[in-house]
């Protein structure tokens, strides 16, 4: 449209030339100013139309520009949200399978805790019934057996010279029912609540003097001494005493210690029993 404007101004300028070369005016009229105007102006509106054609021109790039540019936000957009909703889905995936799987443990636990509880109270009957039918046993073999066995005999001494107040090791055990007497220290260490009877053989070299005593927990039960005068002297002791468990009995030299005798047709022994009552 601007192009036609154009030609019309052209045209009439062309006429308004024309009417002035006709009336012979002279050329430095007072119609040159204007005729230099009204071209400057033709020339401006044809720069600023177009300006404008180049305005419009971005104008419409940058439409095309914003209009790519809000599709491709749109489409990212989109994609975020189909990831938040693949997501979503997920976690809601995750927490239904959590939640059967709590529950399936809740299931097992309450099953474990019902069977827990079944043998419990099956194990508490069944121990309850065997220490029930052990307690009988016990009775049964108590009033079958009677007072229980314990007796030991020990002999030769590990020792044959020693000093006073030295305890005597009989170091071998003939027998030792109920394991009260230890052939290393030489104790007795009583088993049962009860009462005993100890004795003991004991034979000096020649001319030698032998004290000893028979000491029932620390204390002194009976004692003597024995001298060989030109040859080898024997002699036997005993002692009975009521006895505690752990209570502890063994032979001892007191103030007179020496030589022992010892051959194979003669021990030096220290024999024991439980006495029944």
């Amino acid at each position: 449209m601007w192009f036609q404007d154009n030609i019309l101004r052209l045209i009439f300028l062309s006429l308004l030339m024309s009417k002035r070369v006709s009336s012979r005016e002279p050329y430095c009229s007072s119609f040159h100013y204007e005729e230099q105007l009204l071209s400057k102006m033709i020339r401006m509106e044809i720069a600023m139309e177009q300006q404008q054609q180049r305005v419009n021109d971005a104008l419409e790039k940058m439409s095309q520009t914003v209009e790519l540019f809000k599709l491709e936000a749109i489409k990212k957009e989109n994609q975020m949200l189909d990831r938040i909703r693949d997501a979503l889905e997920s976690a809601n995936a995750t927490m239904v399978n959590f939640y059967k799987r709590t529950s399936l443990l809740e299931d097992n636990l309450k099953n474990a805790v019902d069977d827990f509880d079944y043998d419990s109270k099956l194990l508490s009957s069944t121990l309850t019934q065997n220490v029930s039918e052990a307690i009988g046993y016990l009775h049964t073999l108590e009033e079958k057996a009677g007072t229980p066995t314990i007796a030991f005999e020990a002999k030769v001494l590990k020792d044959l010279s020693v000093s006073s107040n030295t305890n005597l090791v009989f170091k071998e055990a003939s027998f030792n029912h109920g394991n009260g007497y230890d052939v290393i220290t030489g104790v007795f260490t009583c088993p049962l609540n009860d009462m005993y009877f100890f004795t003991s053989h004991l034979c000096s070299a020649s001319s030698k003097y032998i004290g000893y005593n028979i000491v029932v927990d620390d204390a002194v039960h009976t004692n003597g001494i024995v001298y060989g005068t030109n040859v080898q002297h024997c002699t036997s002791f005993d002692a009975i005493a009521t006895l505690q468990v752990a209570s502890r009995v063994l032979v001892k030299t007191n103030g007179y210690g020496s030589n022992f005798y010892q051959d194979s047709y003669m021990f030096n022994t220290f024999p024991g029993v439980l006495l029944h009552r």
